[in-house]
């Protein structure tokens, strides 16, 4: 199995939104049950899981890094149970035989239990879907306060799911309730933008469990849109973060709604991320999610 890449005017999205008529999306119906999965994921399996750590090679002229790309990070200090930084958690999944980590959302929806993240983390791409996946909201230092919630859906985009084309690296998952609860209930959520300009201030969140990070705490990227990768198509959004391997997934936060997810970076671009736009296809995939 190639290995994942882990770094791990807008129109928002509102209840009623309408699924565009080119919907390119890939779902999976979990056949474990909850129960199973959240049996899966025991301490030792939680903190084995591995944040691939592979780039894509070198960019070419497409991507090349402006001069000047000015951001901060920083390890976020505020209550990991409360909202909005309850929105955020680890992402555990199975792919080839081996456990893995990533990062993603809790998204406002009518079923209250969509999480967002990025295609490589949900599915192969091009290639199978993952398995016993599960997300923990407000994950810190080993510990999930607010349970760990298990899929019942897997979602992509078609061209992440045949091609592993980049510019669609977007994943949702529609997970079950826990005690009762549903995940928003629980861990509240953020809204979702499509059909943005790219010129944004983000806020890039996501647990770094690659050196120099251990992957126990959630970290922020704060940055200004910075480039654009041209050789997706559309062009994939360039800012500065040095998050490593498991912030794949990660929120991209503008306000109150995500914007991207972290995809992937290039080796001879240091402190790079890149991330989708979220065009019609990432709205038809967020729509269906909602749905299910």
């Amino acid at each position: 199995m190639r290995r994942l890449i882990l770094l791990a005017g807008v129109l928002l999205a509102t209840l009623g939104l309408t699924a565009p008529a080119q919907a390119a999306v890939e779902r999976k119906m979990v056949a474990k049950s909850a129960a199973s999965i959240a049996s899966y994921w025991t301490p030792q399996r939680m903190r084995a899981a591995t944040p691939a750590d592979t780039v894509r090679g070198k960019s070419g002229k497409a991507a090349k890094k402006p001069s000047a790309f000015p951001y901060s990070s920083y390890e976020v200090t505020a209550s990991y149970g409360q909202a909005p930084t309850s929105t955020n958690g680890k992402v555990f999944f199975t792919l080839g035989g081996t456990n893995y980590v990533c990062s993603g959302t809790a998204l406002l929806s009518g079923n209250k239990s969509v999480v967002w993240t990025a295609g490589h983390c949900v599915n192969q791409g091009p290639g199978a879907f993952a398995t016993n996946w599960s997300f923990v909201p407000a994950y810190k230092d080993g510990s999930a306060p607010l349970g760990k919630f298990p899929a019942r859906q897997l979602l992509t985009t078609t061209p992440w799911q045949t091609a592993g084309d980049f510019g669609y690296d977007l994943g949702a998952a529609v997970v079950a309730p826990v005690g009762g609860r549903s995940l928003t209930d629980v861990a509240g959520g953020e809204g979702i933008a499509f059909n943005y300009a790219r010129q944004q201030q983000f806020q890039s969140h996501g647990y770094p469990a690659a050196s120099p990070f251990n992957g126990q705490r959630l970290w922020v990227c704060d940055s200004p849109w910075g480039t654009d990768d041209t050789t997706s198509s559309p062009a994939t959004m360039g800012i500065g973060c040095n998050m490593t391997g498991g912030s794949s997934g990660g929120g991209w936060i503008v306000g109150s709604n995500l914007y991207s997810v972290n995809s992937y970076g290039y080796s001879n671009q240091r402190n790079v991320m890149y991330g989708p736009y979220q065009g019609p296809v990432a709205q038809s995939l967020y729509t269906q999610a909602a749905a299910g």
